[in-house]
């Protein structure tokens, strides 16, 4: 179906004259008097009688035009939306991610992009781990940051490790292993322990790091949520094991600190990718995220040990 002659009809029905129909879509008078003829005999309908070299909707033609107006309304509309799409993928980042990492990795990126000058909006969106893969796959955000390795097999995703992080122990600033400069698993065993529930990716890191020592590890609170963790331990409730992003950068003077496992142990992180083209500011994001993370190790000791670029 000719889009044009479907333009130059509806011209024809709202001016009520070939000529000004066929100046308004910058064609002359007989290439317009073809169109429709064509358009005609493509529907197989008579849309317009001719007399007296005027043209008058027939009763076809009426019941076409309600038909199709709001379809040719429409299609006057693709012109904007790709050009509300064009600006979207320039100036709209959505990030979906796991609540710790919006606070370690997402936030200090996004200040970085900030600093840099950059206009754009950005949604930032918290989800658990099987949503983050399927709804990245389903091209609902631009990007995912998570821990590798992905677990759901089957979807079709692009993950690119970004960082390495170390496994450690969060501590109360005035415990007695915090004067440490790494602690042994060994240490920790009867300590007060607080973690995550089972089923939970970091209780399963947990319970495999702690079960190596041969000793039953036992957890005293557990919760659904690493931010809540990191806050417990801060109140002096106990100990936790995690990795430094998991565990947030924790700037001097936090109430809790982060001490590296004597027995190295590092976890890697992704950026998880719909399969196809990237969009730019995903990039640009990106770029800011090891860019902040160079400026806290250089900065930072204890970040340059627990923290690597990838």
């Amino acid at each position: 179906m000719n889009l044009r002659a479907l333009r130059l009809f509806r011209e024809i029905v709202l001016l009520g004259s070939l000529n000004e129909a066929a100046k308004r879509l910058n064609t002359s008078t007989s290439a317009a008097s073809r169109l429709i003829v064509n358009l005609e005999q493509d529907l197989n309908l008579t849309l317009f009688s001719r007399a007296n070299r005027r043209l008058l909707l027939t009763e076809d033609g009426d019941i076409f035009y309600r038909s199709i107006m709001h379809t040719l309304d429409g299609l006057d509309e693709i012109p904007v939306l790709a050009g509300d799409i064009r600006r979207r993928t320039r100036e709209w980042l959505s990030v979906v991610t796991a609540a710790p990492l919006a606070n370690g990795l997402v936030s200090p990126a996004l200040a970085q992009l900030q600093r840099e000058g950059y206009d754009f909006r950005c949604s930032v969106s918290v989800e658990t781990r099987f949503d983050i893969e399927s709804k990245v796959a389903a091209r609902a955000y631009n990007l995912g940051l998570i821990s590798l390795p992905v677990e759901n097999s089957i979807i079709r995703l692009e993950p690119v490790p970004i960082l390495k992080a170390r496994v450690g122990v969060v501590l109360p600033r005035g415990h007695s292993l915090a004067a440490k400069d790494v602690v042994a698993l060994s240490e920790i065993m009867h300590e007060p322990l607080i973690g995550l529930r089972p089923g939970q990716r970091w209780r399963d890191r947990m319970d495999e790091l702690l079960g190596r020592t041969g000793i039953q590890p036992k957890l005293w609170i557990e919760t659904n949520a690493t931010p809540l963790v990191v806050s417990m331990v801060r109140a002096g409730l106990g100990i936790s094991l995690i990795d430094r992003i998991s565990a947030g950068l924790l700037p001097e003077g936090d109430q809790a600190v982060f001490r590296p496992l004597r027995e190295e142990y590092w976890i890697t992180y992704a950026s998880l990718h719909p399969e196809g083209m990237r969009f730019a500011l995903s990039e640009r994001f990106l770029d800011a995220l090891a860019t902040a993370i160079e400026h806290k190790r250089a900065g930072d000791p204890a970040c340059a040990r627990d923290l690597a670029l990838l």
